[in-house]
């Protein structure tokens, strides 16, 4: 099973805090951390420990964390062949708080040097993987290309359309399966998301730009999905959550793995919303997943 990550590699520098900071404050952190990110990063780090090859196209810095972030996505047998060498390695300046909230700073740095020209040159990883998975911490010009590319040859397209923006008809209509959270909802379709029947409707007019299939994340209160064929709420594995730095993007890719071993959209969900669970328990974003949360084949 072999599936493409078009994306972000970070540097998560992680700050224990009692509280999310508000605008003027000062408050002490308990504790420090430095962890592997970015949202690309993160999600190839879930698919590989769930048994897919997994081939990256992205970039890091000429500096110590670039190095750092390599050695990382090699350790888990991730394919780097298209990973540049350019800059300054993307980081993330995050604040968890007690409850296990996060707010995060992004710094882009080398993940803005994944250009349409690389993506390009990363076509054959492209072309013969079982779906190809992007986030929107790169370059959306790239993010279009990638897109183009699997499209062109068959590819199903999965979209984590993180951090939010507003994409056009043309880019929607490429998408297979789309998996926003509840803000990213509203940004895409410019509608207030408050209730369980905003979000079914908000669903809907993206299918009609030509979404093939939505998946909205809702933290703890699971998943609602739809492909204009059938649609349903998945609940969410009930925990007591440490850190959800990473939850999404566990979730991410999870959901790709089941999909590429064509289990049903539902039962993708179930398996991704238990790996994600078990997610939020730890520490930062890149987490060594247990062996009874491998996907089953029933």
């Amino acid at each position: 099973m072999k599936i493409t990550v078009i994306g972000s590699i970070n540097i998560d520098l992680v700050y224990d805090v009692s509280h999310i900071v508000k605008p003027g404050e000062t408050i002490h952190s308990t504790g420090y951390h430095t962890f592997f990110g970015g949202k690309g990063a993160n999600q190839a780090v879930t698919m590989a420990q769930l048994g897919a090859q997994v081939d990256f196209v992205g970039c890091v810095g000429q500096d110590d964390f670039g190095k750092r972030a390599l050695s990382n996505l090699a350790d888990y047998h991730i394919s780097t062949t298209y990973v540049g060498e350019s800059g300054v390695t993307g980081n993330a300046l995050i604040q968890v708080s007690e409850t296990g909230e996060n707010a995060i700073v992004l710094m882009n740095g080398a993940n803005y040097h994944v250009t349409p020209a690389s993506v390009k040159d990363a076509e054959a990883a492209i072309v013969d993987a079982a779906a190809v998975l992007m986030q929107l911490e790169i370059p959306l010009e790239s993010v279009v290309a990638g897109m183009d590319i699997a499209v062109a040859n068959h590819v199903p397209v999965i979209l984590n359309p993180a951090p939010a923006q507003k994409l056009s008809k043309t880019i929607l209509s490429k998408v297979d399966i789309l998996t926003p959270n509840e803000s990213e909802l509203a940004i895409l379709t410019g509608m207030d998301i408050t209730t369980e029947e905003s979000i079914i409707a908000a669903c809907d007019v993206l299918l009609e730009q030509g979404v093939k299939g939505v998946v909205v994340t809702l933290g703890e209160q699971g998943a609602y999905f739809t492909d204009g064929k059938e649609s349903g709420w998945v609940s969410a594995t009930k925990v007591k959550a440490t850190d959800t730095t990473g939850a999404g993007d566990a979730f991410n890719g999870a959901l790709t793995v089941g999909l590429c071993k064509q289990y049903s959209l539902r039962k993708a969900i179930d398996d991704a919303s238990k790996v994600a669970g078990y997610v939020v328990t730890q520490k930062g974003a890149q987490v060594k997943i247990p062996t009874d949360l491998l996907p089953s084949e029933s």
